[in-house]
């Protein structure tokens, strides 16, 4: 008899498929599940020496031990308390509470509720290639979890934000959900997705957002990463775009351990129109990764990238955005800013902003600023009576302001709390 030694990516991938199917999954998108399945045999293990993963160090998880999440959690804590939306919340890819909306021409739920309710809605994710190019992806496709499911006609708008929280237990415990957003023409969306973790959480968020936004079509997606604990988090989120639609998607690392977000955004018909965000503070020894790329596939196109990043401690922080214009897209807009403030001598910034072009009818520039906080500035404040607490926040707020002021008031208060109260600045 011939023994077989495992790997270690692969003992991994076994005990993560292992523990999401005792949690619960969902048999969504078969042809999908066979695909990342035979994905992952296939697809090498990512490490630092591949120029994706460069400084994104991902040996930590092949050692993480996972066990199986209880079945009946304390309810996740309530997030945005009092705002007016209609709420789904999800615990360890499970719905906790929340029903689903249904009505003519909508469907606002979990994605478990849609696929008995319009599984014809659900085959959408059936095209999503994502998962046979990536380890992480394939390995999310092979076993997904429940998330939320927005599906509206054409011509139809909710008026309501729609907030979907997913909230991670303690211990080394293992989430894989996946929402899916599908807007007809000339509809029109606003979601908060927001992720939250115990303090003592130490598993992994292996999430998925797929997005098809039809033609004159508006979703705006505000993402919130609050996370305590020491939760490793890995989002793959894709969007794709028709004619003249329109996108916002704005992300802010609020909290996080170690966290890796990849951000693909394909505009498929002429004159779309894309916004992407951010902003992020790792500090002590964290880890936040922001990789993003847009494809520019048709003429007439517009991209707005901007992220913003302090670091502080021993953190590390990057940035690797990339634009991509394909022959034939002519009159294309893009702009991509990434700037950076390092708050402690040993913390980390990586960026690298990137362009590649084959048209030759374009506008495109892209550029990166890293620095420290401006000694000048610090003074001033201080000599018109401000405390050295108060200066220092108005300059970090100052800062961040062209991100913030994306994001609704409520949000930017949560925000700017949260990161008043890890800098010590409160």
């Amino acid at each position: 008899m011939t023994e077989t030694t495992l790997t270690p990516s692969d003992a991994m991938a076994e005990r993560v498929l292992k523990t999401v199917r005792q949690s619960g999954h969902l048999d969504v998108a078969p042809k999908r599940q066979a695909a990342a399945k035979a994905a992952l045999a296939s697809i090498p293990y990512p490490t630092t020496r591949d120029e994706r993963w460069k400084y994104t160090r991902t040996g930590r998880l092949q050692k993480l031990n996972f066990h199986r999440a209880n079945d009946q959690p304390a309810p996740a804590p309530e997030v945005l308390p009092g705002f007016d939306a209609h709420r789904l919340t999800f615990v360890n890819g499970r719905l906790q509470s929340g029903n689903a909306l249904t009505r003519q021409g909508m469907f606002i739920g979990p994605l478990s509720s849609a696929l008995a309710q319009c599984p014809e809605k659900v085959q959408t994710l059936e095209s999503d290639h994502f998962a046979e190019d990536e380890w992480f992806a394939a390995l999310q496709a092979s076993a997904p979890q429940d998330g939320g499911a927005i599906f509206l006609d054409d011509h139809v708008t909710v008026e309501r934000p729609i907030l979907l929280h997913h909230h991670m237990t303690g211990g080394t415990t293992v989430a894989q959900p996946q929402h899916l957003v599908i807007l007809g023409q000339e509809s029109k969306a606003q979601v908060i997705l927001w992720t939250t973790c115990d303090h003592d959480a130490t598993g992994l968020v292996n999430a998925a957002i797929t997005a098809e936004i039809g033609e004159r079509a508006h979703l705006t997606m505000e993402i919130v990463q609050d996370e305590q604990g020491e939760a490793h988090h890995i989002g793959h989120h894709q969007f794709r775009q028709a004619a003249s639609s329109h996108l916002e998607v704005r992300t802010a690392t609020a909290r996080s351990h170690w966290l890796r977000n990849d951000l693909h955004i394909q505009q498929n018909g002429q004159h779309g129109d894309s916004t992407f965000h951010g902003c992020y503070l790792p500090n002590g020894r964290q880890f936040v990764d922001h990789h993003t790329r847009i494809d520019h596939a048709k003429p007439d196109g517009k991209s707005d990238e901007l992220y913003k990043g302090l670091a502080s401690g021993s953190a590390t922080a990057v940035f690797n955005g990339k634009i991509m214009v394909h022959p034939d897209a002519q009159r294309i807009e893009a702009y991509q800013s990434n700037a950076n403030l390092i708050l402690g001598e040993r913390a980390t910034v990586n960026s690298k902003p990137e362009l590649e072009i084959y048209a030759d009818d374009v506008r495109c520039s892209h550029g990166c600023t890293t620095g420290q906080f401006d000694d000048e500035a610090l003074f001033y404040l201080r000599s018109r009576g401000l405390t050295e607490t108060a200066a220092r926040n108005l300059l970090v707020r100052a800062f961040l302001a062209e991100v913030l002021d994306g994001f609704r008031p409520e949000i930017q208060k949560h925000l700017e709390s949260v990161y008043a109260e890890r800098l010590g600045w409160n």
